[in-house]
């Protein structure tokens, strides 16, 4: 039988009544294998002095009041996945306040077997160290994604309602993810800028502009295509599951570029040309404001709901915050459908007091939506018992002043 790792609801059990739940579910195919995060220790990170626990398979609900660590010990296993915050955080915020150094260390299951992976900051030295299997990595690219997860919570909503760098922000750390050559095109590309920017300042010929425009163009398409790719790939997914949360139309997703070419157009030699183009057109304005104005760092996804008149609208400017929200969460979805397919198995969600601000309709939706195909591990968090009822699969954790209780 088919394990489902999802198995909670909230405190208003009529919130998967029929009346709640899509009467068209988005359709997930689910993969026969997951990864699941079996051990965690932490020492210094956030409030946690020491913590070490075992997380059974199916996952865990940590209750417990706002301040108690709950966001904390999510932004931990987040941290073993992608090597930042989800919170945005520099590396020295996440040590513990008195001390030098935080490590976490995670034990992990995946088709291929246990692997360890562990990750270390040092504030005085601003040394950051990753270890899989008790070797340390060269370069953090070689260990991304060993733990797949996805973290979904109230702050999602500025992905929507943000300025455009928090979502170049999400583009860059997914596609880093499930495109080996990514990561390295878009540091190409930003060094590129910078070092445009500066011969733009200093009045540099249009011949010694050039090797930074070729470097910009040639890094710069590799972004810009992969992004519009995956946007084209993801456009359908993202507007059914916001039509299956919201009740409403669906919505649309698109990469929008000042290069102006549309997302369904992935072609790189054609994105090349056009870009090399635009910049052409732009120098005389860079050149007068001492900066380029055209490239992945200028780029933006865009993301508009259909209304009344059939006319799309920006969600992020003309969208109520259960609007903004639900988009929030189909980006969110789409992300864990992104992950699932390009690695073949399905990642852990977390789940941080994702359900207070949404309503009951919205919340039941979700739900279905979480519980049909997905068998995931889960780690999900509310402020108190009460906004939690489980059905079975999950344990229930009370966390306070950095301490866990089983």
């Amino acid at each position: 039988m088919q394990h489902k790792g999802l198995r909670y609801i909230l405190k208003s059990p009529e919130v998967l009544s029929r009346a709640t739940i899509p009467t068209s579910p988005v359709e997930v195919d689910s993969p026969t294998e997951r990864v699941i995060l079996k051990a965690l220790r932490l020492r210094h990170f956030r409030n946690f002095a020491d913590l070490a626990c075992e997380f059974p398979p199916s996952g865990v609900a940590i209750v417990g009041p706002n301040g108690s660590g709950k966001t904390n010990l999510l932004e931990a296993i987040y941290y073993l996945g992608i090597f930042r915050s989800f919170r945005g955080a520099p590396d020295a915020e996440l040590v513990r306040l008195g001390d030098d150094t935080f490590r976490i260390e995670g034990t992990v299951e995946g088709p291929d077997g246990e692997r360890r992976i562990a990750a270390a900051y040092q504030k005085s030295t601003r040394r950051k160290k990753v270890e899989v299997d008790g070797v340390e990595v060269e370069r953090l690219s070689d260990a991304l994604g060993t733990l797949g997860v996805v973290a979904l919570g109230l702050a999602d909503v500025e992905l929507v309602s943000g300025p455009p760098a928090a979502r170049r922000r999400f583009l860059d750390i997914l596609l880093s993810l499930v495109r080996p050559d990514y990561l390295a095109a878009l540091q190409r590309c930003r060094v590129a800028v910078a070092q445009r920017n500066g011969a733009l300042r200093s009045a540099a010929s249009s011949d010694e502009l050039q090797p930074w425009t070729d470097e910009l163009v040639s890094a710069g398409t590799s972004v810009m295509s992969a992004r519009a790719e995956w946007a084209a790939e993801r456009a359908d997914g993202f507007s059914r599951y916001h039509e299956a949360i919201s009740g409403g139309p669906g919505a649309r997703l698109e990469y929008r570029s000042l290069v102006g070419l549309p997302s369904s157009e992935a072609d790189g030699s054609t994105w090349e040309a056009r870009f090399r183009e635009t910049l052409a057109s732009a120098e005389e304005r860079e050149r007068q404001q001492g900066r380029t104005l055209v490239g992945p760092h200028r780029d933006d996804l865009n993301l508009s709901s259909a209304v009344a008149d059939e006319e799309d609208r920006a969600i992020r400017r003309f969208g109520s915050g259960g609007q903004q929200r639900t988009a929030a969460l189909a980006l969110r979805l789409i992300e864990a459908d992104t992950l699932r397919d390009r690695a073949g198995v399905e990642p852990v969600y977390l789940l941080d007091d994702v359900f207070a601000e949404l309503d009951r309709e919205r919340s039941g939706s979700l739900l279905a939506l979480l519980e049909d195909g997905r068998s995931g591990q889960t780690v999900l968090t509310a402020p108190k018992p009460a906004d939690v009822v489980l059905r079975g699969g999950l344990e229930e954790w009370n966390i306070s002043g950095g301490r866990l209780e089983r």
